[in-house]
């Protein structure tokens, strides 16, 4: 397996600290938080790389958009993870797009009213997470407001995250990365510019 990028050197308490950062991250949307630097597959994100080993396994449907999709990443998620990679996103329980994917945030799975749960978890991979403040963010885990800079994104995003919020129940939470960083935005979190 030479070539195969390494996963954690402790999984235990690495996936812990990561899965710590994560729930962190959605709790409190906006709030930027950063995980210890490992090796990375070539085009993925630190951060990005890191949620997929502490958040996959052999139950849990990858989606992995197509500018993504590189033999090393899928080598390596499937070996440390053993994830089953979809063709479709509306059959993923996560999925690994970049800022400028080619689509909307509806071709992910929902979830209903029913069962919530049973939508798409995005990672999406951009440029910074601390660009100038150009977004307002109010919602659950917010105190009054609060202002964030996500570099990279094209102007459809803010209409797609305000599409996304009117579906609450439904519609799908976001973890967007950059290098070690990231943040989270449920579902319910409202977005103005």
């Amino acid at each position: 397996m030479a070539g195969l990028c390494a996963g954690f050197d402790d999984p235990v308490h690495q996936s812990q600290q990561v899965f710590r950062r994560a729930l962190t991250a959605l709790s409190e949307p906006g709030t930027v938080q950063n995980v210890p630097e490992i090796p990375a597959p070539e085009g993925v994100h630190i951060a990005s790389y890191q949620l997929c080993l502490t958040l996959l396994d052999a139950e849990t449907p990858l989606w992995i958009a197509p500018a993504l999709r590189t033999d090393a990443l899928v080598s390596a998620l499937r070996f440390h993870c053993g994830c089953r990679l979809v063709d479709e996103p509306g059959q993923a329980e996560f999925a690994l797009i970049p800022p400028d994917f080619d689509g909307d945030l509806t071709y992910f799975a929902q979830g209903s009213h029913e069962y919530p749960d049973r939508s798409t978890t995005v990672i999406v991979q951009v440029e910074s997470l601390d660009a100038d403040s150009t977004w307002a963010l109010r919602g659950p885990g917010i105190d009054g407001v609060r202002t964030v800079g996500i570099a990279g994104l094209d102007r459809r995003w803010p209409g797609m995250l305000a599409d996304n919020c009117r579906q609450f129940p439904c519609g799908v939470d976001l973890l967007f990365t950059a290098g070690t960083a990231l943040m989270g935005l449920p579902r319910t979190t409202r977005v103005e510019i």
